[in-house]
Formats: structure tokens, sequence, C-alpha cells
């Protein structure tokens, strides 16, 4: 073969190698690019089902969320209604209410004042009576009163006498201070209020009671320029004189009484019964009940302690309670 010849045949081998060459590559490029293409479609067909499976799983919890949230402010919204629904029942009721605090505090009011009614009903000797009788009496005064209580005590060392024994005593020892004019004025008030508290205790003139009892019936007559802590002292000294000390017991005997006589204010007689349903009821209370002490009841009691009682709110004599001003014992 000759050098040219030789020379064309390389050439013609090495454009088919190249050819061949070219064809492998491009297949290779070809098939390599589908892989790629393959794996991104797998990658992105992955993505795209967790991308979707988030956005479902968020869609489902933003739902449960969202339906949460309706329900409770549907629950907030029945709650809230639950007034307005019933503001007509509501209304009712609270005028109900109200209409039956205002009846029960009528009739309440109204058993009081049949209460105050009694107690003055049942006094036979009113206000003005005993005015008259102290201006009537203006010489019974403090050391006339004095006299006549040793005048007593002389002649009933016991303590006890008939009315008819004890108004002896009072006139003797008054005659025996300014003469035989000298006496009780319109003594008859005095009789009557003294028959009629008897007369409470199943008593009469003839029976024996008390000095005690007939000396604060005598203490209404004396000067109406006695002063209330002057007739608190005498009454002290009353008890003191007769009992020797001043206890509880006598304390409570005295405050029965002055009530008994009518020289206590009408109002705070009045307390509450036990009863109060449906309506409060109220009753004339005792001396027991009236008498505010947390002392002993067997101890000797001064003259501040007797004064307070009679000052008290309770018991109230003389009806010296209601004024601001209490001058001292």
């Amino acid at each position: 073969m000759s050098m040219a010849s030789a020379r064309l045949r390389y050439k013609g081998l090495t454009r088919l190698l190249s050819s061949r060459s070219l064809f492998f590559n491009s297949v290779c490029s070809h098939r390599n690019s589908s892989l790629v293409d393959a794996k991104g479609f797998r990658v992105a067909a992955v993505r795209l089902l967790a991308t979707t499976a988030t956005t479902n799983g968020n869609a489902e919890t933003n739902k449960d969320s969202h339906d949460g949230k309706r329900k409770e402010e549907k629950k907030a919204k029945d709650d809230g209604n639950i007034f307005f629904d019933n503001i007509g029942k509501i209304f009712l009721s609270a005028i109900g209410a109200i209409i039956l605090g205002l009846v029960r505090s009528s009739y309440g009011a109204s058993n009081r004042d049949k209460i105050r009614d009694n107690i003055e009903d049942d006094s036979l000797i009113d206000p003005l009576e005993i005015d008259d009788l102290r201006v009537a009496n203006s010489e019974l005064s403090p050391d006339v009163f004095r006299a006549i209580l040793k005048g007593v005590s002389k002649d009933f060392p016991e303590g006890i006498s008939t009315y008819e024994e004890f108004v002896w005593s009072v006139r003797s020892t008054m005659k025996s201070l300014k003469g035989d004019a000298f006496t009780v004025e319109l003594g008859h008030l005095l009789d009557r209020s003294v028959d009629f508290a008897l007369l409470g205790k199943e008593k009469s003139r003839n029976d024996k009671v008390s000095t005690i009892f007939y000396l604060t019936a005598l203490s209404l007559v004396l000067d109406i320029d006695t002063s209330v802590s002057e007739r608190i002292r005498l009454l002290f000294e009353v008890v003191e004189e007769t009992r020797g000390t001043v206890t509880y017991q006598d304390v409570k005997n005295l405050v029965g009484y002055l009530q008994d006589t009518s020289q206590l204010a009408t109002d705070t007689q009045v307390i509450k019964a036990e009863n109060y349903i449906p309506v409060q009821e109220y009753k004339r209370g005792s001396p027991e009940e009236l008498i505010a002490w947390n002392g002993s009841k067997d101890d000797a009691m001064d003259l501040k302690s007797f004064n307070d009682i009679l000052r008290s709110k309770s018991v109230c004599a003389w009806g010296e309670c209601y004024f601001k001003k209490k001058p001292p014992i």
C-alpha cells in the first residue's frame, strides 16, 4: 500500500471513531439528563407531598382552633344571655323582694306600736299628771325625802309594811317637820299609781310589801326642781338604807318598781320577742331584760354603776337617755 492510501484510511478511521464518540457522549448525556430529570421529579414530588401534608395539617389545626374559638364564643354568648334572657324574672323577683321587705317592716312596726300603746294604756298616771304632782309638792325637797326615809327605816326595820302603815309614817314625819298642813298634795294620783302597781302583782293595800317599792313611788312627787342626778342618788340611798348594800338583785327590783309606777320611758320598754317569722314580734321587757349588766350579780354595787344602769338607753329612767349631755352624779 502506498503512503497516500495509508493516510486516507487513517483519516477515515479517525472520523468514524469521532462520530461514535460523539454519539456515545450524546447518548450518555441524554441518559444522564433523563436520570437527573427523573430524580428531580421524584424530589419535587416528595416536596410537594410534604408541603401538601403540612398544609393539610396546618389547615386541620387552624380549623380545630377556629372551631374551639367558635365554641368558646358561643358558650360565652350563651352565658351572657342567661341574664338578658331572664332579666324580666330577675326584675320582678327584685321588686317582689322589696315589696315583701316593706310589708314585713310595716307589720313589724305595727306590732311595736301596738305594744307601746298597751304600755301607755296600762299606765294610770301620765307624764302631765306627774308634772302636776311635782309642781304641787314644791316643798318636798331631797332633804325632806331623806327625813322620810329615816322615819320609814325606823318604823319598819324589817323593810316591809302595808300601804296604810307607810302613809302613816310619811305623814308623821312631814307633820314633825312643818306642822299639820304639810302633806302630800294631789295624793290621790299617787294612791292610784300604787293601787294599780299592787294589783299587777296580785296584792292590795292590806298586804305587806317592800318599803323600797313605796319610797320609789313616793319619789314621783319630789320637787320639780330636783335634778335627775339627785333623784338617782336618793334612790341609791333608799336601797342602801333598807338593804345595807346595793346588789344587782336590788337594782333589778328597783327597775321593776320604776316600771310599775310609770317612771321609765315607754319606747325603751318595747323589745324584740324571739318570734320573728314571718313578722317580727315585740313585747314589754322585764327588768332583767332591760338591764345591761356584765358584772357580778352578788357583789356590792357602787353609786356610779347604779347611775349608769338607770341612765342607760335600755332602762332610761325619767327619759334621761334622750339627753346627750348628762350631768355628773
